[in-house]
């Protein structure tokens, strides 16, 4: 009750908006969607798309009380803030920022009216998923749909030829469409298999060095979740544990718009294992929910929706992105909103900062410039970097560099993002765009993570391990101090920026992203756009923590 009333002091209930449901949508005047222009730089049309092609999209509806939303994010990690860790409820968030059910509705009857089928509402009513052809999509958005290709990559894609329009009643609720367009296709970190010859770290090195075996936590009663775009076999997962004497909680998919991989696993099938057997390393005894989506800004959308509007995980860990030109503004936007109810619901979410050094791009579109990865650049994401770790012959603690193996291994990400501005915690950070990485962990080809892939052991190295290593800390972390702990990102820069940095902090000096050709930023004392603060000291930063 405390919360409720906290809540409904600082945010008024939105009122419905004065829209004539049971007028005729098309009778509105036409508003452009101008943050929705598919990306199409260096790409050559080469016809219509055909008009009887099916397509899924989704409109991401409008949030209320902006304003009053980034207060509360703030303040819900303000230990001088009344409001300091008093999470929402989906329920909650919904009823003082998310549409209402007469908004959701209008826009549902909009698309009835021009023909999509297949409609799935979010449980938030944030997203709404739907099915149909280019020619109704053309027909309700205005706008043509044409073949690309690449002229970098050669890639072929369909996208919008110009940003949609919308009927002014229906433009006041949907924020932005996504899915007009496939330019961008979610790639996971490398997940490469290193040399037999290495020695890998196994989970007795990760919790010795990283200090969590002094933590009195499994895990147990934690439940974290884990966006991926391909499947996995339990068997492996059975078979990791049981290789390490770990004693391991339930592994359970959620299907995302029907997506469900795990008869038949393609080629991500590694980095589903590497999330999860990595968090096992840390964190066995914790619940695991496998949220399995198609691979498209549609299926992104709604993942992280239903992630937030389920609300069964306190932690996530993402290994799977797109560079930020690739992604476009509005999907990378239309994903925040989604992150940033789940933080207010007292989620923490980890994201791989890439395998490209600065050159995010260069997987995707061919281009060296410099660029970073979403969702790593979302403010409300721990955007996790790459190391290269050294243990002692008692697997303790040795040191640790920046990754960065060249051409054939990979690099760590970290940059400058084009589309969020620098959140307020990193004001000391001397920029206006937000920075990444936030943290780092082991990510090198020298130092591999042991796995179990496909039936067979294996070695794999990349910032898709280091991600669900924080995110795995991170669920000890809910299990030591009693429940979910959101943003930890405004935590971490009040310990880098303050006396007990070294307390909790690795601090990485020695290496750079330099990659591809293109300059990249060396790693430093204190906080670079390399390994962020460093990596985690367990007991340290934990005590630091609470």
């Amino acid at each position: 009750m405390r919360l409720r009333k906290l809540v409904a002091a600082a945010v008024p209930l939105p009122a419905l908006l004065c829209l004539s449901v049971a007028g005729v949508a098309n009778a509105d005047p036409l508003i452009t969607l101008s943050g929705n222009a598919a990306p199409l730089a260096a790409s050559a049309r080469s016809g219509d798309v055909d008009a009887g092609q099916p397509i899924t999209a989704a409109l991401s509806l409008k949030l209320h009380h902006r304003q009053a939303l980034e207060r509360f994010l703030a303040d819900v990690q303000n230990p001088a803030s009344p409001s300091y860790r008093h999470f929402l409820t989906p329920e909650q968030f919904t009823t003082a920022f998310g549409p209402t059910q007469a908004e959701a509705d209008h826009a549902v009857e909009f698309l009835k009216q021009n023909g999509a089928s297949g409609i799935e509402v979010s449980g938030n009513r944030q997203a709404i998923t739907f099915s149909a052809t280019a020619g109704q999509l053309e027909s309700a958005f205005h706008t043509r749909l044409g073949n690309y290709t690449d002229t970098v990559t050669g890639r072929q894609f369909y996208a919008n030829d110009a940003a949609p329009e919308l009927p002014a009643s229906v433009s006041a609720v949907v924020d932005s469409v996504v899915g007009l367009d496939n330019h961008a296709v979610k790639h996971h970190a490398r997940a490469a298999q290193a040399p037999r010859t290495v020695k890998p770290v196994t989970p007795t090195i990760l919790r010795t060095a990283y200090g969590t075996s002094g933590l009195s936590a499994t895990g147990a009663g934690v439940n974290v979740g884990f966006v991926e775009f391909d499947g996995y076999r339990k068997s492996d997962i059975t078979a990791y544990d049981t290789k390490y004497g770990l004693h391991a909680g339930s592994v359970t998919t959620v299907s995302v718009n029907g997506a469900n991989y795990d008869a038949s696993p393609g080629d991500g099938e590694v980095e589903v294992d590497l999330d999860i057997e990595v968090v096992h390393a840390l964190a066995a005894a914790a619940n695991d929910y496998v949220y399995e989506a198609p691979n498209s800004n549609a299926g992104e959308l709604a993942m992280y929706q239903k992630i937030a509007s389920d609300k069964k995980v306190s932690v996530v860990s993402i290994s799977w992105g797109s560079c930020e030109a690739a992604e476009g503004s509005s999907a990378a936007n239309s994903v925040n909103n989604a992150i940033a109810t789940g933080t207010a619901e007292g989620i923490s979410y980890f994201a791989a900062a890439g395998d490209d050094g600065t050159t995010d791009c260069a997987r995707q579109t061919g281009s060296n410039a410099q660029a970073v990865d979403f969702p790593a650049s979302s403010p409300n994401v721990s955007g996790v970097g790459g190391t290269q770790l050294s243990v002692t012959s008692s697997n303790a603690y040795s040191s640790e560099k920046a990754w960065n193996d060249g051409a054939s291994g990979g690099a760590t990400g970290g940059g400058i993002s084009t589309i969020f501005a620098a959140p307020s915690w990193q004001s000391q950070q001397s920029t206006t765009k937000r920075k990444v990485p936030d943290v780092a962990a082991d990510a090198a080809q020298g130092s591999a993570y042991s796995i179990i892939s496909g039936g067979q052991a294996g070695n794999v190295w990349g910032t898709s391990g280091a991600a669900p290593l924080w995110a795995a800390f991170t669920t000890l972390q809910n299990q030591v101090h009693g429940g979910g702990l959101g943003n930890l990102n405004p935590k971490f820069y009040s310990i880098g920026n303050g006396s007990s940095y070294g307390t909790g902090f690795h601090d990485v000096t020695t290496g750079t992203n330099t990659f591809n050709g293109t300059t990249g930023f060396s790693a430093k004392t204190g906080y670079d756009q390399v390994t962020g603060w460093g990596s985690v000291k367990g007991t340290g930063l934990s005590g630091l923590i609470g």
